[in-house]
């Protein structure tokens, strides 16, 4: 016997609304962080605004990792603790209980090294990184321009984490349950649309296991320093098919 279809307005009552507002607000961070938060829009409106420095040609990706911070971690932040008026600790953000399972996160960063080597080697992933290219010059990339461009990269990293497995996977939780996981993936494989194919694609993964290892522990810490590490990886793997140096 077929199920009666439930109407719209009841469908509607079912959806709390801490959970709509987010559903909602992560589109809409999403479409102003794509439009106005990247490099193409420094590049457009806010080149020769700032004093010209050797870190000039990184000041979009600055603008970006900056934008990200704002859009990606204080906005949810704010959402959190003045719209919905709970603790940060909900959302993945408490430092307690950060390198359990750390054998687990040290094991995939582990058996990704060997992709990246793999994934070094063609044209197209030398093209995109290291993200901070621009300050390569004559053949080296100074240490210390390098060691700069990892901190803002690290902070892309901390608000990444934190708005998908944090605001998006922990706030889903109470009403989705594991279901905010896929839930996240969606948006969170879209954002790495114009990247090579291979790690948009392999993203569905990443995504879900980052995802479900932070909510076995509570927190999305340890996800930060893997990624950033792959990211680390990915740079210098790039930086030697290359041939660049650090000086």
């Amino acid at each position: 016997m077929t199920e009666p279809a439930v109407a719209p307005a009841q469908r509607l009552r079912d959806l709390d609304p801490r959970t709509t507002i987010l559903l909602l607000s992560v589109p809409v961070i999403m479409t102003v962080f794509w439009y106005f938060g990247r490099e193409p829009f420094f590049r457009e409106h806010l080149v020769g605004r700032f004093p010209d420095t050797a870190l000039t040609p990184l000041y979009p990706f600055m603008y970006f990792a900056l934008c990200s911070v704002l859009l990606r971690l204080l906005v949810p932040i704010a959402i959190v603790r003045l719209g919905f008026r709970r603790p940060l600790r909900e959302f993945g953000y408490s430092f307690h209980g950060s390198f359990d399972l750390w054998y687990v996160y040290l094991g995939l960063f582990l058996a990704v090294l060997p992709v990246v080597w793999f994934a070094g080697h063609f044209a197209s992933f030398q093209a995109k990184y290291p993200l901070g290219s621009p300050l390569i010059h004559d053949g080296a990339l100074p240490l210390r321009l390098f060691l700069i461009y990892q901190a803002f990269y690290g902070l892309v990293f901390v608000s990444g984490e934190a708005f998908w497995r944090g605001y998006i996977v922990f706030g889903l939780r109470p009403k989705l349950g594991l279901l905010s996981i896929p839930v996240m993936i969606i948006p969170y494989v879209m954002g790495h649309f114009g990247k090579p194919w291979p790690e948009t694609l392999g993203a569905v993964l990443t995504g879900g296991v980052l995802g479900y290892l932070a909510l076995r522990h509570g927190n999305f810490w340890l996800g930060v320093l893997t990624h950033w590490g792959v990211a680390i990886a990915m740079d210098l793997t790039a930086l030697h098919f290359r041939g660049v140096g650090l000086l």
